[in-house]
């Protein structure tokens, strides 16, 4: 989904910090708060990906960066959210987005898989917090979107390391709710289900693409598995003001798969 040029939208004025913006979910959504009126600073570990979406947004009609920055280093975390305010002078939206997932039961799992997954997916959100959130204070408030997973709140199969470290960020959501609101800074989180993403499609290509397939669909009470621009729509409600009142809210968009028992 491309940017389709700058109008009054409701991200006019705001700027907005995606980690992981360079891909799937996160590039989607980088397109779609540009085409909201956001400047957005997109931080990512891919610098040709990253430049990439700067250049779709700058096409469309709006404003982006790139940083490079690897979430799993708090200084270039901190570099991210400082040069952001450097550039445009504040920050009203951050937006959590970069993830990995490792495959594999608990006794499957390396000890350097299960570090990746926690290091990338529960602390790169954490470090984006903290030195994102004290940003949104000195602008006067703002909104914090995190990404946790479906599986953040049920368990699957081969995914220990994932369902530990998106289970994480379903809690670290509510502590910083309570902690920022005094602050006027609201922290909400999407658990997205079977999105299609470069993500998704690695792990089809590593098996039986058409069983797998099935595996991933047939649970899913909507018959399909779901498109990006349909979690970056849930994100923006959440960055925006439409959300004004909601805090600490655990925001599913799985197509129904939690609320099935499976009979």
């Amino acid at each position: 989904m491309r940017a389709t040029g700058v109008r009054a939208g409701r991200l006019t004025g705001k700027v907005a910090v995606i980690t992981g913006g360079s891909s799937g979910m996160g590039r989607v959504a980088a397109n779609l708060f540009a085409a909201e009126g956001a400047r957005v600073a997109i931080g990512s570990i891919e610098p040709e990906a990253g430049a990439a979406v700067v250049g779709e947004i700058a096409d469309a009609g709006g404003e982006a960066a790139f940083v490079p920055t690897d979430v799993r280093r708090p200084d270039e975390v901190e570099r991210l959210i400082r040069s952001t305010e450097e550039a445009w002078g504040r920050i009203d939206v951050l937006y959590s987005c970069a993830g990995v997932m490792p495959i594999g039961s608990a006794p499957e799992t390396s000890e350097d898989d299960y570090q990746l997954a926690v290091d990338v997916n529960l602390g790169g959100t954490f470090r984006l917090a903290r030195y994102g959130i004290p940003a949104l204070e000195r602008a006067g408030g703002g909104s914090v979107v995190l990404t946790a997973s479906e599986i953040g709140l049920v368990g699957a199969t081969r995914a220990a390391a994932y369902c530990a470290s998106k289970g994480g960020v379903v809690n670290l959501t509510r502590a910083l709710a309570v902690d920022s609101a005094p602050l006027g800074v609201r922290v909400n989180c999407l658990c997205p289900g079977p999105i299609d993403t470069p993500m998704l499609q690695a792990w089809f290509a590593s098996g039986d693409e058409a069983e797998l397939r099935r595996i991933q669909t047939e649970p899913i009470p909507m018959g399909r598995i779901g498109r990006a621009e349909e979690v970056a729509q849930a994100a923006l409600f959440l960055a925006s003001d439409a959300s004004s009142f909601m805090t600490g809210s655990v925001m599913v968009v799985d197509g129904g798969v939690t609320a099935s028992y499976g009979l």
